[in-house]
Order: structure tokens, then C-alpha cells, then sequence
């Protein structure tokens, strides 16, 4: 047997002993022990989360994935896998079930192993299957009663997140083991966060008025794959920990990072009935929308992993906030909600 892992984890001998293995039993499936494991993520600072693929253990001799999460973020993903995913035609990834951890803090969700072909934003065909998709989640969703039961991302929220992550860096300037380029780039981090919540009412009358639907949230090349078979095409989309109900700014966000950036002329032709009012302008004003509030999002999980700690553990996060920098700059010139003289002012 052939054991795939990182050096930060150490696997047993027997690989029916490993944790995932172990909980994949508990739901009693025609193979237990895999023919290799292999590690997808796996967060040694906070060993909380980490994802396993467990080889030839599905029905079919397929991989399965498992995903060790929080029960409360395991939540929202179950609310989509198990009740909302199975009312929309096929394709979607088959869900095995679920197995709580003792103490209830962490479960394991298992899943299907997408597969497929890596998404591209710069396919076209990609992009119109990207927007195909979202229409038909978003159209499926209005009749789901799924608004009560996922938290909202909404303009408030990425508010919120804004003025939270602000906070976080600013703790930071005080931070003896950053070197004085790091600094600068928290500054400037925070500062172009004021500069942002100064023009939030234009943000938030993007949003005002509009339909509330489901929002996956991290709608991103590594949560997707295109699969091929007899009727074309097809998107497969995971990875819903973040999913909520509100406006779907952030998963229209085009080009942003590494967003799946859906073609907005499909969508807005797509979109019918209580959800007619996303067609095109509204469409490419929340995409311009949507591009903060991705930027916001990133930026919120790198500062999350900023330590008063040795460099070592600063070393990473700071080099996706140094990346970040720059972006929200260009897009608040873009908006015109920053000068040349304000940029020079924080360098």
C-alpha cells in the first residue's frame, strides 16, 4: 500500500488506522481501507481543517474525498449537499454522507472525487458553462427556502468583514517581527480600507433593491471542474463552507485572482422571472462590485494567519497581502475613488 503525505503529517502503519479512514467507516461502505491516501490541504498551525483523498474506496473504485471541517461550517455545506444539490438535474458531485467527531466540534463530509479538466476563465466555452450554471442554481434556489437557514452576504456583510480585517491589520503595526517593507504594505492595506468604506454607499446602492439568492462565495478555479461525457459539457462545483444568501457580487466577479469569472452576456440572458432585475447593466455593475468584495475576502484569510509569532510564520500571509496591495489600488483608481497624489501619500 502507498501512502501519499505531507511531511507536517505523520501516517500509521496500517492505513485503516488513519483519522479519515476511521470515519469513513462509520458509514459503512463496501471498501474501507484505500489503496493510497493522498493529502489535498492540510492546516498544520490550526489542525483543524484538512482534506484527504481517499483512493478506490467509492463504488465504483473511484476516489472519495474527505473533508475534516467545524460542524458549524460543515452546516452550511450540508444544507447544500444534501438538500439543495439533489433537487437540480444532474451532474453534480455525489455526497456519501456525513460523521461527527466525539465532542461534536469537527465532522467529516465525504464526496465524490470531481476529477474532469482544470476551469479556465480564458475559455470561452468555460465561461459560458460557468454562467449557465450559476442561472440555473440561482433560478433553483428562489423556490429552495434555503433564506432563513444560510448566513447572509449581503453589502453588510463584507462591511463588516472590512472594518473587522481593518482592525486586524492595524494590531499589526505594532508587530516587533515585521520588517519595515511589510509595515508599509499594512498600512497601506489599511489605509486603502478607509478609502473604501468612504465610497460604501456606492457600493451598497449596487445592491439595494435587488433579489436575494444563493451565493456560493468562493467561486474560484480550484472549487470547479469541467467533466466531459455523452451530453457534452458539464461544470462540477464544490466547496460551499462559504455559501449564504444575498446578492451574488462576488461570484460575478470577473477576473479577479483566480475567480471562475462566468460570461455576464449568458447570464444576463439566462435570467427570468424574480430574478430578471440581475440583467445587464445590473449584471456587470455587481461583477465591478463583486471585484471588492472578492478583494475583501482574500484579504480577510491572509490577515487571519498573521501571528505575533517568529517571521517564519509571517513570511507567507505577508506575501499574499504584498500581492493584494497593488490590487485594490488600481481598482479603487479604477473607480476613481483614489488619486496618484493619495497613493505617493501612503508609500
Amino acid at each position: 500500500m502507498k501512502t501519499i503525505q505531507p511531511l507536517s503529517e505523520i501516517p500509521p502503519e496500517r492505513l485503516t488506522e488513519h483519522r479519515a479512514v476511521k470515519a469513513w467507516a462509520e458509514l459503512n461502505p463496501v471498501r474501507v481501507e484505500p489503496e493510497s491516501i493522498e493529502v489535498s490541504k492540510f492546516k498544520k498551525l490550526e489542525s483543524k481543517s484538512a482534506v484527504y483523498r481517499l483512493n478506490g474506496v467509492a463504488p465504483d473504485g473511484s476516489a472519495v474525498i474527505a473533508k475534516r471541517c467545524l460542524t458549524v461550517t460543515a452546516s452550511v455545506e450540508r444544507i447544500i449537499y444534501e438538500e439543495f444539490l439533489p433537487q437540480l438535474p444532474p451532474p453534480a458531485l455525489r455526497y456519501y454522507g456525513h460523521v461527527d467527531e466525539p465532542g461534536g466540534e469537527f465532522c467529516w463530509l465525504f464526496l465524490e472525487n470531481a476529477g474532469g479538466l482544470e476551469y479556465s476563465p480564458r475559455d470561452a466555452g468555460h465561461r459560458s458553462l460557468a454562467a449557465h450554471w450559476l442561472a440555473t442554481i440561482q433560478a433553483a434556489a428562489a423556490s429552495a427556502g434555503l433564506e432563513s437557514r444560510l448566513p447572509a452576504r449581503d453589502a453588510n456583510y463584507y462591511l463588516a468583514l472590512l472594518r473587522s480585517t481593518r482592525d486586524r491589520l492595524r494590531e499589526h503595526l505594532v508587530n516587533p517581527e515585521l520588517h519595515p517593507d511589510d509595515l508599509s504594505s499594512v498600512e497601506n492595506l489599511a489605509s486603502q480600507f478607509d478609502a473604501l468604506e468612504a465610497h460604501w454607499h456606492e457600493l451598497q446602492a449596487m445592491c439595494d433593491g435587488l433579489p436575494p439568492t444563493l451565493v456560493h462565495g468562493d467561486f474560484v478555479r480550484k472549487n470547479v471542474r469541467v467533466r466531459a461525457d455523452s451530453d457534452g459539457l458539464a461544470l462540477l462545483v464544490f466547496d460551499w463552507e462559504y455559501a449564504g444568501w444575498g446578492v451574488p457580487a462576488t461570484d460575478l466577479a470577473q477576473f479577479v485572482g483566480r475567480t471562475v469569472s462566468p460570461d455576464l452576456e449568458v447570464y444576463s440572458a439566462l435570467m427570468n422571472g424574480p430574478l430578471r432585475a440581475y440583467r445587464g447593466r445590473t449584471a456587470r455593475r455587481l461583477a465591478e462590485c463583486g471585484r471588492f468584495f472578492r478583494l475583501i475576502d482574500k484579504i480577510n484569510w491572509s490577515s487571519l494567519a498573521l501571528t505575533f509569532g517568529p517571521y517564519s510564520l509571517l513570511e507567507k500571509p505577508m506575501s499574499y497581502l504584498k500581492c493584494y496591495e497593488p490590487r485594490v489600488a488600481e481598482a479603487l483608481r479604477e473607480a476613481n475613488w483614489i488619486n496618484a497624489s493619495q497613493e505617493c501619500s501612503h508609500a
